[in-house]
């Protein structure tokens, strides 16, 4: 009898082994499609801007270093009264990268983001915990780092001697893509099946 309770375990871990391996693996999230709209911040459609889907990457959760695009899914046009759609797309939390009317669609796979949540010298180094640029005239057109140009309009969080970017558009390089960056973060959005994405270009 002792010899049958000794084996029982053995023969338990077998069956439990088995019935793992025989689990059916979890399958992928069926492709969506979704639609929204691209407005510039003043009301204007942001008519014929296309855009590009992308994911932030990173090792902090309010730090990204990098947004990959999603090269499986198609760029989306945008129409006269700034409606656009995506479709086949796996549900998820994406960002937007988008050109202008004209420009041209030349954008490398990877975009490295790192020096938009850098800090710099302030504007006004005698203010803290309060947004620069949104209760007076719209600050000018500046260079951030040697990569960004942040368009006009934009705002940056007060730090007593040092300031960061808050709101803004941003532009990468000379020609683009550009990004939308909002509470010092850049913009995201869950896009689900259906869902209605609502897209703002802070400087238009």
């Amino acid at each position: 009898m002792s010899r049958i309770w000794l084996r029982l375990p053995v023969l338990l871990a077998a069956a439990v082994s088995m019935l793992a391996g025989q689990q059916p693996k979890p399958q992928p999230k069926p492709a969506v499609t979704t639609a929204g709209v691209f407005m510039g911040r003043s009301g204007k459609p942001m008519a014929n801007a296309r855009l590009i889907l992308g994911e932030t990457e990173g090792e902090e959760e309010w730090t990204y270093a990098r947004i990959k695009l999603v090269n499986s899914v198609s760029s989306a046009a945008v129409d006269e009264k700034g409606r656009f759609q995506f479709k086949g797309l796996t549900p998820g939390r994406y960002t937007v990268v988008y050109h202008l009317t004209g420009a041209p669609m030349v954008v490398p796979r990877m975009i490295s983001i790192k020096g938009l949540s850098a800090e710099e010298k302030s504007i006004l180094p005698g203010m803290r915990s309060v947004e620069i640029g949104k209760s007076f005239q719209p600050l000018a057109e500046r260079a951030w780092g040697q990569t960004f140009t942040l368009l006009k309009g934009h705002t940056f969080w007060a730090m007593g001697p040092y300031m960061k970017i808050w709101n803004a558009t941003v532009r990468w390089q000379k020609q683009g893509p550009y990004i939308e960056m909002r509470k010092g973060v850049i913009w995201q959005e869950q896009f689900d099946d259906k869902s209605q994405i609502k897209l703002e270009a802070w400087s238009y």
